[in-house]
């Protein structure tokens, strides 16, 4: 399918079984901690570069939730808060995006 696909938060420990499943639905992965103290100019660039962005609600900071959502607004980049940082929640709702990708071809 060769879609990108970035997850914001999440537990650090996670972020290799995250990429493992991207991987396994032959997308590329990124990943950014969600910490917004550096700045936010890494967090808008792989936004930009990922073509569905992925938050994690339960471990994020609030500044990165919100400027997820208002620059993915802006570029109409579709984005997804999830309530869990579980592994098969993020499965289920990457699987199910990419099955809309296909049936909107």
């Amino acid at each position: 399918m060769n879609k990108s696909v970035l997850i914001v938060g999440g537990l650090d420990r996670l972020v290799n079984h995250y990429k493992e499943i991207a991987r396994a639905f032959k997308c590329q992965f990124y990943h950014h901690c969600g910490d917004c103290n550096g700045g936010k100019k890494k967090l808008y660039r792989l936004v930009d570069q990922a073509d569905v962005i992925f938050c994690s609600i339960n471990i994020n900071s609030h500044t990165a939730c919100a400027l997820i959502k208002k620059r993915c607004k802006k570029q109409g980049k579709p984005f997804f808060f999830l309530k869990s940082s579980g592994l098969s929640y993020f499965k289920k709702v990457l699987e199910e995006w990419l099955e809309k990708q296909k049936v909107n071809k």
